[in-house]
């Protein structure tokens, strides 16, 4: 099948889909209604329309998996990263999935290769919540599976951040506070702040009761991010945003409002970095995991 898959070049980066809708079922997700690309594209016809997109495009960066969740389906998601490493640029994904012993050595293969070329893959653990996870998130890893996912990729050196969006209305400050102290105790590089979208019917932001959705500081906005370009609602309560991100500071964390903003750190630290560093040995996981098989 080969979809209405499209690029876009933006803040020096473009976005590549999975091409297979995300089976965790966030509550707050803007992808499942295809606004943001098709729900099922073959991966082999989204690489092959990417590298075309690439012979007339220049940009910097390949950020993998705006669709869905790029290791929902592993052994699609480490094919697609695999093939995408080949093409000489920055790249992150964003995940809530377990990562498993299997697919962390892919990874550190995949990182170690774009290394030698000059080259950062930096990874992005999705964590919008804490105890409320298990309500907004019903179907994912949970918030303390997902931290032992940084652990386990910052032993690797794998750059890794937390990608701490949407901000949910509703949520309490002290959840936040919880969160951020789990990704600073298990030595995660940053947190990426970000706002809430809601289409037109208001389907992402179902779950919120009504009387705090209403207070929530919002505007009618088109994506800049997205190809597709749809015109949906963006909640971001700014003082509330500030507050957190002074939080974070405080505690030791690093914040950022961007995640292209996260990347180019990462990539100028790394720039500085032992450049003969020695490969990081297959290390065992903080928790059992199911096995993959790439």
């Amino acid at each position: 099948m080969a979809g209405n898959v499209q690029f876009k070049v933006e803040k020096n980066r473009v976005l590549v889909p999975v091409g297979q809708a995300c089976r965790f079922g966030c509550k707050y997700c803007y992808t499942r209604k295809g606004e943001v690309g098709p729900s099922k594209v073959d991966a082999e016809e989204i690489l092959r329309q990417f590298e075309e997109f690439m012979r007339t495009h220049a940009f910097e960066t390949i950020q993998f998996g705006y669709d869905g969740d790029p290791f929902d389906r592993p052994e699609r998601g480490a094919m697609m990263l695999q093939r995408l490493a080949r093409l000489r640029k920055n790249i992150s994904f964003s995940t809530k999935a377990l990562l498993d012993n299997a697919l962390l050595n892919v990874l550190v293969d995949i990182h170690d290769g774009m290394l030698q070329d000059g080259n950062t893959l930096v990874a992005f653990i999705s964590l919008s919540c804490w105890d409320s996870a298990r309500l907004v998130e019903p179907h994912t890893p949970t918030a303390q599976e997902r931290v032992a996912n940084i652990e386990n990729l910052k032993r690797r050196n794998i750059p890794t951040y937390i990608a701490l969006r949407p901000i949910l209305p509703g949520i309490r400050d002290r959840e936040y506070e919880q969160l951020a102290q789990a990704g600073i105790d298990a030595g995660c590089g940053g947190f990426v702040l970000g706002p809430l979208y809601a289409d037109e019917g208001g389907q992402f932001v179902r779950f919120i009761p009504t009387e705090i959705l209403t207070q929530t500081p919002h505007r009618q906005v088109i994506v800049p991010w997205s190809a597709h370009a749809p015109t949906w609602r963006r909640y971001e309560d700014e003082a509330r945003l500030h507050r957190i991100a002074s939080m974070i500071e405080r505690k030791g964390g690093k914040v950022f409002l961007s995640s292209v903003d996260a990347i180019e750190f990462a990539h100028e630290k790394r720039k500085v970095d032992d450049r003969g560093r020695i490969k990081m040995p297959a290390l065992t996981c903080a928790s059992p995991e199911t096995p993959f098989k790439a």
